[in-house]
């Protein structure tokens, strides 16, 4: 073969943040990536995202840049408690980290990901019903009747991804409920929009309203509840407002205009085995470490793995079944870390016991901000230096003469 065909044809399972990441990434180094996405359209509804300086170095190594349109950097960020006193301040824009983290709607987000992933195939509307080794090549089996073969195949599906039960079955694919239940949502409101995100922490409940761009606030519930809770009127206006109203005034008054308004409810949840799979099957973001949001960092780690894929295929070119191996040695560590430090903050954060609360946010106003800013640092280190590795590779990375 020659160089220019010597990279493993792949196949990206799944259009989302992970996927699409994944096919600049991999396409960047010259390699035959086709993406596959089951919903009828390479398309998002929905809420906010945070990218983190970490996430968003990774984006910039890649080639991707988020406008002044779309992204609006996070800045300050108040915590305050069940009455409206600050437990926790803090402003990314004192830590000199470039980029600068940012929100984003994750429309805009996947708009931008499409963009930069121009010329790459793209495959809507079928879902995954098998995936095969078959020799040196992976047979994938769709819901129309079509069927392929690949060199190498990218479980980036999500948190119910088809690859990974395909691979692992249903129990290498448990997940375990946080005991929480999320609902999210987006609305267009000028007048409103906060000029800090806000959380707020009551008992066993949080609230946060986040501004993006173009006058919109990213607002996000979270409520304790049994598992299963999502279901027919769950996210009727008048049910959020019932449950979460008098606690924010800014709340309250959104609550007033969600008419219209799509909003996403469901479990917080995480996978309880984090798998990058095995031989020429891939898995990366949720697919591979679902976890719960409380960290603002599930869409960083899928750009992280995203951007570490690509170094392991520059690193394994000629042997794709050492791959995810080799993204498990570098990744493992790091998204376990987060797993599990957001599902702490996540657990504490719904503390119903007063003496235990009170101690919490007492303790939490103590800690200094240079000590705060030092463990921010620290949390988006790996993904600078991963950032800095695909520089050192070469990216970003001219747009091949055959995608363009």
């Amino acid at each position: 073969m020659t160089t220019e065909t010597a990279w493993p044809r792949t196949l990206i399972v799944g259009g989302g943040i992970a996927g699409l990441t994944a096919a600049v990434a991999l396409r960047g180094l010259g390699a035959v990536v086709e993406v596959a996405e089951q919903t009828p359209a390479f398309g998002v509804v929905g809420s906010g995202v945070t990218i983190q300086a970490n996430a968003n170095a990774v984006l910039s190594a890649l080639g991707i840049t988020l406008g002044d349109d779309d992204a609006v950097p996070i800045g300050s960020f108040t915590m305050i408690d069940e009455r409206g006193r600050p437990v926790l301040h803090g402003d990314a824009r004192e830590i000199m980290v470039d980029p600068p983290s940012v929100n984003v709607h994750r429309a805009d987000l996947h708009r931008v990901l499409l963009e930069a992933a121009d010329g790459v195939p793209l495959r809507p509307g079928v879902a995954v019903t098998g995936v095969t080794p078959v020799g040196d090549e992976v047979e994938v089996a769709f819901d129309d009747g079509s069927a392929g073969r690949w060199d190498l195949v990218v479980g980036a599906d999500g948190v119910r991804s088809a690859v990974r039960r395909a691979l692992l079955g249903e129990a290498g694919s448990r997940t375990r409920y946080s005991g929480q239940t999320c609902w999210r949502f987006a609305i267009e409101a000028p007048d409103l929009v906060p000029t800090a995100t806000i959380e707020q922490w009551a008992v066993g409940r949080r609230m946060g309203a986040v501004p993006l761009a173009r006058g919109r606030i990213y607002v996000y519930l979270v409520a304790s509840a049994p598992p299963g809770t999502p279901g027919p009127g769950s996210s009727e206006p008048a049910a959020l407002a019932e449950r979460f109203g008098g606690h924010h005034e800014v709340l309250d008054r959104i609550f007033e205009r969600l008419d219209g308004v799509a909003i996403h409810h469901g479990d917080l949840v995480e996978h309880v085995d984090v798998s990058f799979g095995a031989g020429r099957v891939v898995l990366i973001g949720d697919a591979a470490h679902a976890m719960t949001p409380n960290l603002g960092q599930g869409a960083g780690s899928a750009i992280e793995d995203a951007g570490a894929l690509a170094l392991e295929l520059l690193a394994h070119s000629d042997d794709p079944t050492a791959i995810a191996a080799g993204l498990d040695a570098r990744r493992r560590a790091r998204v376990t870390f987060m797993q599990r430090t957001a599902w702490r903050i996540g657990a504490m954060g719904h503390w119903r016991n007063p003496v235990a609360r009170w101690l919490r946010n007492a303790m939490l106003r103590m800690v200094p901000q240079s000590v705060s800013d030092k463990q921010t640092v620290q949390l988006w280190q790996p993904g600078l230096e991963l950032a800095a590795a695909l520089r050192e590779a070469g990216y970003p990375r001219p747009l091949p003469a055959s995608a363009a």
